[in-house]
């Protein structure tokens, strides 16, 4: 009987190792020496799938912890995303975060990033390492997935939910909003998108990008209605426009604070956008009764959502609707 054992047992790891030698194996290894005491770890990989879109996007999140006794300077760090150490991968979207430049000794931080391509059924995606001509498949670790067929579909109110699955909640509130006019400029803020991970891990997520749009008036083309430079909001309430040609115009915006990267096992996070219309004013007295629009995208996902704000929105409507439209002004983090 033993020797019935001994001989299966022997047939399995004949198999493994004509398994390996036709195949080729690998160690599954999320970790990369960056130097002797500086080291590079995978710490978490999402695929993006949009099947309307016919697309597919990665993104991952980096720990580089310095084990040294000299400051790791980040520029140094040099990688691609590849396919299997393909150069050209064609990808349509990409960006990286990096928060710092240099690391001191003892300390970590994480690089969050994201690529998207066309889908063509790519089979190994991940880290190419130039300088040493390495490469580490981000199926070194479990990829978690996600799909645009969890976007949720179009809603009415305030606060709503725009994607939500196993591992993540996306939703946004601007039940709060509030407008406000300094040095010139119209300034949103409040308008919160909320971020939720469901899961015991840390994790990178796919965060949504708000663009707004000001139908109102410039303050250089009514340069002695006010000092744009010291009036608040209630001056600009109380302009009159009595016989006046009204030039109202859709003025592009700049976001800030809405660009999160990651988050802790089963954190809850909101970022509090604030949108920054410069030179420009709403017009009380006439013109749109909901002058602001907030068109929230993730491309990865596929969320296309736009929402209206009213010129007083502690007495506004709520209006949700889906669009699909061209953004000419980028939205700044």
């Amino acid at each position: 009987m033993y020797g019935d054992y001994m001989k299966k047992l022997m047939k399995l790891i004949l198999a493994a190792a004509i398994g390996c030698t036709l195949f080729g194996c690998s160690k599954k290894d999320p970790t990369y020496a960056l130097s002797d005491d500086v080291t590079l770890t995978l710490e978490d990989v999402l695929k993006v799938s949009n099947e309307d879109q016919n697309t597919v996007y990665y993104y991952y999140l980096i720990g580089i912890e310095n084990n040294s006794k000299e400051d790791y300077d980040v520029e140094n760090l040099m990688y691609e995303i590849t396919d299997d150490k393909e150069e050209n991968i064609n990808a349509i979207d990409q960006n990286k975060t990096i928060p710092m430049t240099n690391i001191q000794p003892e300390q970590s931080v994480y690089i969050a990033g994201y690529v998207g391509f066309p889908n063509n059924n790519q089979k190994n995606i991940g880290l190419y390492f130039p300088d040493k001509d390495e490469f580490m498949s981000f199926n070194n670790i479990n990829v978690r997935e996600a799909s645009n067929k969890n976007v949720t579909s179009k809603q009415v109110g305030m606060k709503q939910s725009l994607y939500e699955d196993d591992d993540i909640y996306i939703g946004y509130d601007y039940s709060q909003v509030s407008i406000e006019f300094t040095g010139g400029n119209t300034i949103v803020s409040n308008f919160l998108l909320t971020y939720t991970n469901k899961t015991d891990e840390r994790i990178v997520i796919p965060y949504v990008t708000p663009y707004g749009t000001l139908n109102g008036l410039l303050t250089t083309d009514y340069p002695s209605k006010c000092d744009y430079s010291t009036a608040d909001i209630n001056t600009i309430k109380s302009l009159t426009f009595d016989g006046e040609e009204l030039l109202l115009k859709d003025i592009s915006g700049t976001s800030g604070g809405y660009a999160l990267l990651y988050l802790d096992a089963n954190q809850e996070l909101s970022c509090n956008v604030m949108m920054t219309f410069n030179n420009s004013f709403i017009c009380y007295p006439g013109g749109n009764d909901d002058p602001i629009t907030v068109q929230m995208i993730c491309a990865a996902l596929g969320i296309d959502r736009s929402v209206t704000i009213s010129k007083n929105p502690e007495m506004g409507e709520a209006v949700t609707q889906d669009i699909k439209s061209e953004t000419t002004e980028e939205a700044s983090e």
